[in-house]
């Protein structure tokens, strides 16, 4: 499955036509956890390294790479990210710096005129720390041919001095604070997270961790009010827009991600992936009417520690939980079709989304057929992993629906009276994404009836 990133507009790093001039000389894997169709890829790209710094960026991304997973929530999920480095030597060393912002006074950095191969340089768009890589030409082409599958970039830029950004690309040089910057970064990047402190009227937007409704029984982080020190919070220099924190780390460096924010990277890696990566039997079988039938998760992306809660069920009765594997006997089959399911959600206690079992989890089903002759498992109907995203939502509702093979597709949006009822989407398709507009409808619960061939799930979302 082709991933690919969030875009969002380039953000103020926190607190304070061209010749090509570089080669790729390869490829170092950081990190691997598995296959990378199937885990988060994120990949990091050094800009104003020359050949001979190589092996000192390598060594800045290994730092980075174990930085990251020492932060609370990704912690949590560094067993679902692979990590590799691609090595991009530019000609020359450094960054660009104009020296071209009004705040550039007293940063004592030196002016610069180096044109490396991503173009990172300060002073992008008026602001000194503001390290941006402007050639995204240069990185698209170098991602294409070396590692389109990517989930999140991130682009360490050769300087020591602060500097960074939270584009489509996170960005930060390698001063001391460079690790946290990065971590803010992602944020931005990869969770779409707004700044928590006051960026600017140009900056202000409807986000996960920031908004203009000030009623706490209503606000999208409502179900976080009060746990965490997580309230709502006006802007000081805009007091019409809100916060849900004072001390996260989209406000201030050095803080822990506020719960809120915490929540935004969970969903979003939840968005991105199937925990179920491999199971048995993928294969019909056939076995005497005597012998027992094993079932297997073989392959599973667990957190640490694992929060993934499993529910196996036999003919829509539930007949086991919290296993990776099972065995049925003869004797508890019906004559004629059986149908086994093995459901995975993940409990973590960061994620308080509403109705999360029916927002993101992942299912395998098979089909048995016990005959006085044998039990055969005459097909393998589908492994599916189904996201919804944001819940609550105000404009745009995300839907992914990823399954092995092709199903007949159908999705219905479902008033809570049952009077409006909206088609949305019928095809035959196997992986289907889309934004589905719900900017028209009024405020209040809906269903999102979605079927399949051989699955039918309802799933209850918000339109604030």
């Amino acid at each position: 499955m082709k991933k690919t990133i969030i875009k969002v507009v380039t953000s103020i790093s926190l607190l304070c036509g061209f010749t090509l001039k570089a080669q790729v000389i390869g490829t170092d894997t950081i990190q691997y956890r598995g296959d990378i169709n199937k885990y988060i890829n994120i990949v990091i790209l050094g800009d104003g390294f020359t050949s001979s710094q190589q092996i000192d960026f390598i060594e800045n991304a290994k730092k980075l790479t174990n930085y990251i997973f020492s932060q609370s929530p990704w912690d949590n999920y560094s067993t679902y990210c692979n990590v590799f480095a691609i090595k991009v030597a530019s000609s020359v060393s450094g960054a660009k710096h104009p020296n071209t912002a009004g705040d550039c006074a007293g940063s004592g950095v030196p002016v610069s005129t180096a044109d490396t191969y991503f173009g990172s340089t300060f002073d992008y768009g008026g602001i000194h720390r503001l390290v941006v890589p402007t050639k995204s030409g240069n990185i698209s082409t170098v991602l294409a041919n070396n590692f389109p599958n990517y989930d999140q970039v991130l682009v360490l830029t050769n300087s020591p001095y602060y500097g960074g950004s939270g584009g489509q690309y996170a960005t930060s040089t390698l001063e001391t604070s460079a690790n946290e910057i990065l971590v803010h970064e992602v944020g931005h990047s990869f969770a779409n997270l707004a700044d928590e402190y006051w960026a600017g009227a140009s900056y202000a937007a409807e986000k996960l961790n920031m908004t203009q409704q000030s009623n706490a029984t209503l606000v999208k982080w409502k179900n976080w009010i009060g746990t965490g020190n997580v309230g709502v919070y006006p802007h000081a220099e805009s007091p019409t827009w809100y916060r849900p924190h004072q001390t996260c780390k989209m406000r201030y460096l050095g803080y822990a991600f506020c719960n809120v924010c915490k929540e935004a990277t969970i969903e979003k890696i939840h968005s991105l992936v199937n925990p179920i990566v491999k199971y048995s039997p993928n294969t019909g079988t056939v076995g005497a009417s005597t012998s027992n039938l094993y079932f297997k998760l073989t392959e599973l992306m667990k957190p640490t520690p694992n929060s993934l809660k499993t529910e196996w069920k036999l003919n829509g009765n539930i007949i086991a939980k919290n296993k990776d594997s099972l065995t049925i006997t003869p004797t508890s089959l019906n004559s004629g079709n059986n149908t086994l399911t093995v459901t995975v959600v993940d409990t973590n206690l960061l994620v308080r989304t509403n109705n999360h079992s029916t927002v993101h989890f992942s299912s395998v089903t098979w089909t048995i057929q016990k005959t006085l002759t044998g039990i055969d498992i005459t097909s393998l109907d589908n492994k599916i992993a189904i996201s919804v995203f944001p819940n609550p939502a105000q404009e745009v509702l995300n839907v992914k629906i990823e399954a092995e093979y092709k199903n007949k597709t159908s999705l219905e949006i479902i008033s809570n009276d049952g009077k409006y009822r909206e088609p949305v989407y019928t095809d035959l398709v196997s992986n289907y994404t889309s934004t589905v507009n719900i900017s028209h409808l009024a405020s209040g619960t809906y269903t999102l009836l979605i079927k399949t061939d051989e699955f039918v799930q309802r799933v209850l979302f918000v339109k604030e």
